[in-house]
C-alpha cells in the first residue's frame, strides 16, 4: 500500500510510518468515473496533524436499520438463496452498483509520461475490455486495516465478516492488497518491465495488470486476498470454499470475483483472487425489476 513513483521505487513498509506520513503514502491522485459528471476533486497539499484514515473495526450491532450500502448484512443471510451469475453477470454488478463515496470523473492519468503511447496503451485496453474506474471522492470514508490496506467503510466491514467466516471454516485468509491510486497502480504496471517501453511489451503486461485509471482497485471496494500456507489462491481449499455454488460464500458477505472465469472480454486474464465488494442486497436485487414487489429491492 505504500506510495511508488517509479517501476523500481522499492515499496517501504507502512509499519515505518506515522498515521500522517500513510495517509500521504496512499497516493491521492485525479479522480474518475466511467463518465464525466463534474470537477476533480484536489488532493492536499500538505500533511495533517489528524489522519484521514484511521484504524477501524465496525461496531458490533449497527445504530441504524441496515440497507443497502450499510453493514453487516441481513441478519438471516445464512437462510438466504442468492441467485446464480455468469461471467458477464458478475462484472456488469460491479460496474453498474450505486456503490458510495466514489469521485466524478477528471484527465486520464499518466501512464509511461508519452502521450502518444499513454493514448495506445488506453486504446489497447479499452479492447480487451478494462473500464475506467474511479477513485474515492472522500478519503476520510477510508478505512485502515490489516496493516495498513485501506478499503471503503462497507468494503472494511465485509471483509472482516468474510475473514472471521473463513475462520470459522477453517481457512486462514490473508488480504494482500486493497485500495491502489494512480500512481501506485502506475508502479504495479511498469514494475516488471524496463524503459524504454515498446508498445508490444505492454499490450502483454496489459494481459495481467490494469493500466492506472482502468484498475478496480481504485475505487476502495476491490480485494486481492490469499490463504496462509498456500502460494497460488486459485488452487486453495479457501478458493474452493468460496467459490463453490456460483461464489455463495462470498456473496453473502457482498463479495463477488473480480475477474471470473468466464468474463469473456473483461481485461486481464481470469484472477481467483479479486474480489469486489458490491452488497448483499444489490446481489440479491440483480435480476429483480425496479418496479418489482420485493420490499428489499424496490426501497
Amino acid at each position: 500500500m505504500s506510495l511508488l513513483v517509479s517501476a523500481d521505487t522499492p515499496a517501504p513498509c507502512w509499519r515505518r510510518y506515522s498515521w500522517a506520513a500513510a495517509a500521504l503514502a496512499l497516493g491521492l491522485a485525479t479522480l474518475v468515473l466511467p463518465q464525466p459528471l463534474g470537477a476533480t476533486v484536489i488532493e492536499p497539499a500538505a500533511a495533517v496533524r489528524e489522519p484521514i484514515i484511521g484504524p477501524w473495526a465496525p461496531p458490533p450491532v449497527p445504530d441504524e436499520p441496515v440497507s443497502r450500502w450499510q453493514e453487516p448484512g441481513p441478519a438471516d443471510v445464512e437462510s438466504l438463496s442468492f441467485p446464480h451469475f455468469t461471467g458477464p453477470e458478475f462484472n456488469e454488478l460491479f460496474t453498474t452498483a450505486a456503490l458510495p463515496n466514489l469521485s466524478p470523473v477528471s484527465a486520464s492519468p499518466t501512464i509511461t509520461d508519452s502521450a502518444e503511447m499513454d493514448e495506445q496503451i488506453r486504446t489497447e485496453a479499452i479492447e480487451r475490455g478494462y473500464q475506467r474506474r474511479p477513485l474515492p471522492a472522500d478519503y476520510a470514508l477510508l478505512r485502515l486495516i490489516d496493516d495498513g490496506l485501506a478499503l471503503q467503510r462497507p468494503a472494511a466491514a465485509a471483509w472482516l465478516a468474510l475473514e472471521q467466516d473463513a475462520a470459522e471454516h477453517g481457512f486462514e485468509l490473508e488480504l494482500q492488497s486493497a485500495y491502489r491510486g494512480h500512481r501506485y497502480q502506475r508502479a504495479v504496471f511498469l514494475r516488471p518491465l524496463e524503459a524504454p517501453y515498446g508498445l508490444e511489451v505492454l499490450a502483454e503486461r496489459l494481459k495481467v495488470s490494469a493500466p492506472p485509471g482502468y484498475s478496480k482497485h481504485h475505487t476502495g471496494y476491490a480485494i486481492d486476498i490469499g490463504q496462509v500456507g498456500h502460494s497460488h489462491f486459485g488452487s486453495s481449499p479457501a478458493h474452493e470454499w468460496m467459490s463453490a455454488d456460483n461464489f455463495a460464500n462470498a456473496k453473502k458477505h457482498g463479495w463477488i470475483p473480480s475477474y471470473p472465469p468466464d468474463g469473456g472480454r473483461q481485461g486481464p486474464m481470469p484472477e481467483p483472487w479479486e474480489f469486489t465488494y458490491v452488497g448483499v442486497e444489490a446481489i440479491l436485487c440483480f435480476h429483480q425489476p425496479p418496479t418489482g414487489d420485493d420490499p428489499l429491492c424496490t426501497a
